[in-house]
């Protein structure tokens, strides 16, 4: 997904800044994965300090919430790398997920101008620090909401994937929506049941000065699961049922790396249910 470099605040810590923002948005949410529909999606790279831990970041994250107040923000994600072959080694970032990319910019230049989300920064600024300024930009569709295989974890915990993707022979965004339904369907077909299973495709707006390899992928493919065990079964249903239908048909416009980076990872906001809060001590 993004790259490795240990990354500090470029303009003021609000780096971290996805704090001015909050609910009642049009797009479903949930509290363990970008919820079904669509958003302008946004990345930051982040580097862990000296005092990250568990309950210090859910300190950091219940202090955060507290300064939420704009209406364009649809939720906020968080990602541990769960394996020591990622690709971006030991990167951790952080996702918001907008109404639009005129929102965000307005939302973050406020930000800029926040004493209130400054002092926040420079408090938490060694438990844990991202590269704001190099954040990069995604239209995301999420076909499948959270919740249509599956309960969510009470503690916003969810396993996910991502796959950095290019089209090939001429191809464009266009035959990769249009692939969409198709796969919907055939998951569908198949028994995903009790894997709370969602995907999303992130469109890159390609940005060659951000931190993510946006600049090199057209698209991600992410795949969301409640647990490690959940994902292990989505993808042997997906061997069995879903592959020789779909995969030729994916493989005639894109083609991704093999191995995808995989995260824990938690809900930090969901803009449907405002008095969430995440429990970074639990995997369930």
């Amino acid at each position: 997904m993004l790259n490795k470099n240990k990354l500090v605040f470029a303009s003021v810590i609000g780096a971290l800044f996805i704090a001015s923002c909050s609910n009642e948005m049009s797009i479903e949410s949930s509290s363990d994965s970008a919820g079904g529909g669509k958003a302008y999606a946004e990345f930051m790279a982040c580097s862990a300090g000296p005092d990250f831990n568990a309950e210090n970041a859910m300190k950091m994250i219940g202090d955060w919430q507290k300064l939420i107040t704009a209406e364009s923000l649809y939720g906020a994600w968080g990602y541990v790398p769960a394996a020591d072959t990622n690709s971006t080694g030991d990167t951790l970032w952080w996702e918001l997920n907008w109404s639009s990319k005129e929102e965000a910019d307005a939302e973050w230049e406020a930000w800029s101008q926040n004493e209130d989300g400054q002092a926040w920064a420079e408090e938490y600024s060694n438990v844990m620090v991202c590269d704001g300024p190099g954040r990069n930009s995604f239209d995301a569709d999420y076909p499948i909401a959270p919740g249509t295989y599956g309960s969510t974890n009470e503690s916003g915990y969810f396993y996910s994937e991502y796959y950095g993707c290019n089209y090939i022979d001429g191809a464009g965004r266009n035959d990769a929506e249009e692939f969409l339904p198709g796969f919907v369907n055939a998951v569908g077909n198949s028994d995903y049941s009790d894997t709370n299973y969602s995907f999303g495709n992130y469109f890159a707006h390609k940005n060659p000065n951000g931190s993510h390899v946006d600049a090199n992928i057209d698209f991600m493919w992410a795949n969301f699961t409640d647990s490690k065990d959940s994902m292990d079964k989505a993808a042997s249903s997906f061997e069995k049922d879903v592959r020789d239908e779909m995969f030729p048909l994916f493989s005639e416009f894109a083609s991704c790396a093999e191995v995808p980076d995989v995260y824990h990872s938690w809900t930090f906001y969901n803009s449907s249910a405002k008095d969430f809060m995440p429990d970074f001590t639990k995997r369930n």
